[in-house]
């Protein structure tokens, strides 16, 4: 795999952790806000059966769902940060970090690194790819 076509998976793989974590925030509130909105009346025949209960199993079978695959871009993401950790040039390394892993656009990630102008931090870039996919060889051979 090219080293281009891992980092914008592993892009990719950021934010869904994003959208996941915040359909987990949304779960936990509905958590918290179930018993004022839900009575305690039973919705089966089955004793001891309730909506609240009802309700609070559905809650965490989804939150299980989301820890599940949490847990797999959380570790598409730390290979990304391994293979990134072992770049040698910091400057390297904080371009693909900036870029890939915390979604900032080239232009701004130029800026931040003190890049005079757009072109050398796409060159940048280019060159930041080719040091990881050197790595990546590495790995794989």
């Amino acid at each position: 795999m090219k080293a281009k076509d891992y980092f914008l998976r592993v892009a990719q793989a950021e934010k869904e952790i994003r959208v996941l974590r915040a359909r987990v925030a949304h779960y936990e509130d509905l958590g918290l806000s179930i018993t004022a909105h839900i009575t305690n009346t039973p919705i089966s025949s089955k004793k001891g059966s309730s909506r609240v209960e009802s309700s609070a199993v559905g809650i965490v079978d989804g939150l299980n769902a989301i820890q599940g695959k949490l847990g797999a871009y959380e570790s598409i993401v730390r290979g990304a940060e391994i293979l990134i950790e072992k770049i040698p040039q910091e400057r390297y390394r904080r371009l693909l970090t900036l870029h890939y892993l915390c979604g900032w656009k080239l232009p701004k990630v130029g800026q931040e690194l003190g890049y005079e102008d757009r072109n050398s931090v796409y060159r940048a870039h280019g060159w930041a790819l080719c040091e990881a996919q050197k790595l990546m060889k590495e790995d794989d051979g």
